[in-house]
C-alpha cells in the first residue's frame, strides 16, 4: 500500500525538474546545409546554401538570408554562390518564416595552390569526418602528406582523401597538407578541427549523479507514508474496538418488545 503512492509521484516530479535529454519541448530552428559540403573553397568555385526548417514545411519566397549581417535580396530557400570571389567570404545565416534563425556558417574563399577541406570543422565524439587535399583547378597532386599539429599522419604518392571513421578528442588539432602540383611543392593553409565530447553522454553522467539522492528521498517518503498509514489504521482499529466495547458494557440496554 505504501509503495504505490510515493515513488511514482516523486519520480514524476524529479523528471519535471531534471528532464532527460530529448524530453524538452521542440523548437523549430532553421538549418543551413551546403552542396558541396565544404566551407573552404577556391576562388571560382560554386556552392549552394540551402535553408531547411525542422518540420520540413517551407513556403515559397519566405526565407531571409544575411551575409555578414547584411540582408540579401534572395528570398528562396536556396542561395547560390557562383564563381566565388574573395568578397563572398564571411558569415551566412538564414531564417525560414516563423522559425528561429540558423546558426552562423562561415565560408572562406581561397586564392592558393593547395587547399585542405574538411567535411566538418566541429565534430561530436564518435562521428566520422573526412579531409581532402585539393589542388587549384582540381589539378593532380602527387606525394601528398597530411599533417596534424606539424606531425605527418599519412603519405600517398597519389592524392587520396583521409577519413576518420570514429572521432575521439585525440583527433582535435590543426591539420594541413602538402604535395607536388605542376612539378612544384606546395603547402596548404592550416585548419583547426575540434572534436567535442558527446553531450548526451555528459548529460546522462550528470543525471546519474542524482539517482542515489532520489532513491534516498523516495525511500524516506515511502517510509513516512507506511508509518503514517499504519498509525491511521491502528487509530481506526482502536475507535472500532472502543465502540464495540461500549456496546458490550451498555448499562441501559434497550428493552425487548413483548407480546400483549
Amino acid at each position: 500500500m505504501s509503495t504505490s503512492m510515493g515513488g511514482p509521484a516523486l519520480l514524476g516530479i524529479a523528471l519535471l525538474l531534471f528532464p532527460p535529454d530529448g524530453m524538452s519541448a521542440a523548437t523549430w530552428k532553421s538549418v543551413i546545409s551546403l552542396n558541396p559540403p565544404w566551407k573552404r573553397i577556391f576562388r571560382g568555385d560554386n556552392v549552394t546554401f540551402t535553408c531547411n526548417a525542422g518540420n520540413n514545411s517551407l513556403e515559397a519566397n519566405s526565407t531571409k538570408w544575411t551575409h555578414n549581417n547584411n540582408l540579401l535580396a534572395v528570398r528562396t530557400s536556396s542561395l547560390d554562390i557562383v564563381n566565388a570571389k574573395a568578397q563572398d567570404s564571411g558569415e551566412y545565416r538564414c531564417q525560414c518564416k516563423n522559425h528561429i534563425p540558423s546558426q552562423r556558417v562561415y565560408l572562406e574563399v581561397f586564392s592558393d595552390w593547395l587547399l585542405l577541406q574538411s567535411s566538418a570543422e566541429t565534430v561530436q565524439e564518435g562521428e566520422a569526418f573526412l579531409i581532402r587535399c585539393r589542388g587549384w583547378r582540381n589539378g593532380n597532386i602527387f606525394k601528398v602528406i597530411y599533417y596534424k599539429d606539424d606531425i605527418a599522419l599519412k603519405y600517398w604518392y597519389e592524392n587520396y582523401n583521409m577519413t576518420i571513421s570514429s572521432a575521439t578528442t585525440n583527433n582535435t588539432g590543426t591539420y594541413y597538407c602538402s604535395g607536388i602540383l605542376h612539378q612544384k611543392n606546395y603547402t596548404s593553409a592550416s585548419l583547426k578541427i575540434t572534436v567535442k565530447k558527446d553531450s548526451t553522454t555528459i548529460y546522462q553522467s550528470n543525471w546519474l549523479q542524482f539517482i542515489p539522492f532520489l532513491v534516498a528521498i523516495l525511500f524516506a517518503v515511502d517510509t513516512w507514508l507506511f508509518i503514517s498509514t499504519q498509525k491511521q489504521f491502528i487509530f481506526i482499529l482502536k475507535i472500532k474496538r472502543t465502540i464495540e466495547g461500549n456496546k458490550l458494557k451498555d448499562p441501559h440496554p434497550k428493552p425487548k418488545p413483548t407480546k400483549d
